[in-house]
C-alpha cells in the first residue's frame, strides 16, 4: 500500500468508524495506541458471565471444596494468561493478527486447520456467551428464547463490525462498569458461600482439582488464538515485556477474582440456570440491576468473538471484506445458539471447553515454543508468510500428536478414552500430556528439518 493509499485508508475509517484492514498487515502509519489498552481490554473480557459460571462449575458440578476451587482456578488462569500475554507482545512487530504469523511454524496449508478450528472456536464461544445473555434477557423480561436470541443477535453486531478502535473504546468503558457490579456480587455473595459443596467429587479431590484447572484454562486459551488481534495495531518500538505485562496482567485478575466468585456462587446456588444463580441471591432490585450488567458483560466477550472468529475466516482463505465475514460468523452462530439452547446448558457447556482445550492446549503450547524458542531467529516474513509454496511446517504434525496423546484421558458425555473410562481420578491430566507431547514432537521435527 502507498503513502497515499494509506492516508486515504486512515481518512476513511476516521470518516466512517468502519475498519476497513483485515489480515494483511497494519502500515506503519496508522500504528497507534498505548499496551496499557491490553489491560483493560483482556479485563473487560474475562470480567464476563462466562468466567463466573465455569468458576461455578467447579464447585457445585465437580464437588470441589471452595479453597481448592480457588486454587485451581488461580492456576489454570495464570497458564491460559501468560500464553494470551506471550503472543500478544508478536502484534507490534509484524502487524499481522495471531494465525497470520502461526503459518510460520505451521506453513500456509498447514496452518488451516488450526484457522478453522479457532473460526469454529469463536463461533462457539459466541453461542455459550450469546446463550448466557438470552437467559438473561428470559429473566429480566419474562419473554421466549428465540425473541431473547434475537434481541442479543442485534445488538451484539454492531461493535465487531466497526472493528478494532471500537472494541478497545468498548472494553475501557466495560472495565469500569462491571468492576463495580462484581464488587456489589462479591460483597453479597461472600456471606452466603460455604466451604464445602453440595456434593463430594465423583473423581475423588486430585481428579475434580485436575479437571478444574483445565476447564478454567480451556476458557482462558479460547483467547490464545486471537491475542496478536489485539496487539497489531500498537507501534513496533513498543515495549514487549509492557504489551506482556498489560496483556496477563488484565486477564489474570478478571480471570481470578470472577472465577474464585463463581465458585462461591456454586456453593450457595444451583448454576441450571446461570441468571437465577445470581438473582436468587440478591434482593429483587439490585438482583434486576445487577443482571442488566451482566447483560452487558456478555457483549464485551462475544464482540472479540465474532471479530476474531470473522478474522480466523479469512485466516482460513474466505475472500469475503472483513465486516461481511462478522456477519456471517454471526449468523452460523445464532442459529447455532438457538439449537444449543433447547439442550442443558451445564452438559453443554462444560462438553464444548473440554473438545475445544483437547486441541487448543498442545496448538498453543506448540506455538509459543516456536515463536519464543525454537524459531526466534529464523521468524519468517510477511511476505514468506503469504507464500503459499510454504505448505507445511513441523507445527501441525506436533500439534496432532498431542491430540493423539490425550485421546486416552478424555473424559465427557460425548465420548470417554480407555485410560479415563479405568481410572476417572487421571483424566485431568490429558491435557498436561498432549502439550508434553505436542512441544517434544515440535523440537524434534523442527531440528531435524533445519538439518
Amino acid at each position: 500500500m502507498s503513502t497515499v493509499d494509506e492516508v486515504a485508508s486512515a481518512a476513511h475509517s476516521r470518516r466512517y468508524g468502519i475498519e476497513i484492514h483485515g489480515i494483511e498487515p497494519i502500515p506503519t502509519t496508522l500504528r497507534h495506541g498505548r499496551p496499557r489498552s491490553l489491560f483493560t481490554l483482556w479485563f473487560g473480557a474475562n470480567t464476563q458471565f462466562a468466567t463466573l459460571s465455569v468458576g461455578a462449575l467447579t464447585t457445585a458440578a465437580f464437588g470441589l471444596r471452595l479453597i481448592p476451587a480457588i486454587l485451581a482456578i488461580a492456576v489454570g488462569t495464570l497458564l491460559s494468561s501468560t500464553v494470551v500475554g506471550l503472543l500478544s507482545t508478536r502484534g507490534p512487530n509484524t502487524g499481522l493478527p495471531q494465525l497470520i504469523q502461526t503459518r510460520g511454524p505451521f506453513g500456509w496449508f498447514g496452518n488451516l486447520p488450526a484457522a478453522l478450528s479457532t473460526a469454529i472456536g469463536g463461533i462457539g464461544w459466541y453461542v455459550v456467551d450469546t446463550i448466557l445473555g438470552v437467559f438473561i434477557l428470559r429473566n429480566l423480561l419474562g419473554i421466549g428464547f428465540t425473541a431473547s436470541l434475537a434481541i442479543m443477535v442485534v445488538g451484539q453486531l454492531i461493535v465487531p463490525i466497526i472493528g478494532y478502535r471500537m472494541i478497545h473504546a468498548l472494553e475501557r468503558g466495560m472495565s469500569v462498569l462491571l468492576i463495580c457490579v462484581f464488587a456489589i456480587v462479591t460483597c453479597y455473595v461472600g456471606g452466603r458461600a460455604h466451604l464445602a459443596p453440595a456434593a463430594s467429587p465423583s473423581l475423588g479431590t486430585i481428579g475434580a482439582f485436575m479437571l478444574a484447572v483445565s476447564v478454567t484454562a480451556a476458557r482462558g486459551l479460547g483467547w490464545s488464538a486471537y491475542a496478536c488481534d489485539y496487539t497489531r495495531y500498537l507501534p513496533a518500538g513498543t515495549s514487549p515485556r509492557r504489551v506482556f505485562a498489560a496483556a496477563t496482567g488484565g486477564s489474570t485478575l478478571a480471570g481470578i477474582w470472577i472465577g474464585g466468585l463463581g465458585a462461591a456462587l456454586g456453593t450457595a446456588a444451583a448454576v441450571t440456570d446461570p441468571s437465577s444463580m445470581v438473582s436468587q441471591l440478591l434482593p429483587p432490585t439490585l438482583g434486576r440491576i445487577v443482571l442488566v450488567a451482566l447483560l452487558l458483560s456478555t457483549l464485551s466477550s462475544t464482540v472479540i468473538d465474532l471479530y476474531s472468529g470473522s478474522m480466523a475466516a479469512l485466516a482460513a482463505g474466505v475472500r469475503i471484506p472483513r465486516w461481511v465475514s462478522v456477519v456471517v460468523v454471526c449468523a452460523i452462530g445464532s442459529v447455532l445458539a438457538w439449537w444449543a439452547g433447547q439442550h442443558s446448558f451445564t452438559d453443554t457447556f462444560q462438553n464444548f471447553l473440554l473438545i475445544t482445550s483437547y486441541w487448543l492446549a498442545p496448538w498453543a503450547t506448540v506455538t509459543v515454543a516456536a515463536l519464543f524458542r525454537f524459531d526466534r531467529d529464523v521468524a519468517p516474513t510477511p511476505a514468506q508468510l503469504a507464500d503459499r509454496r510454504r505448505r507445511f511446517g513441523p507445527g501441525l504434525p506436533a500439534t496432532l500428536l498431542g491430540v493423539i496423546a490425550s485421546i486416552p484421558f478424555m473424559s465427557q458425555t460425548l465420548y470417554t478414552g480407555p485410560i479415563a473410562h479405568a481410572y476417572p481420578t487421571v483424566s485431568g491430566f490429558g491435557h498436561v500430556i498432549g502439550c508434553a507431547v505436542a512441544v517434544f514432537a515440535y523440537a524434534v521435527i523442527s531440528r531435524k528439518a533445519r538439518a
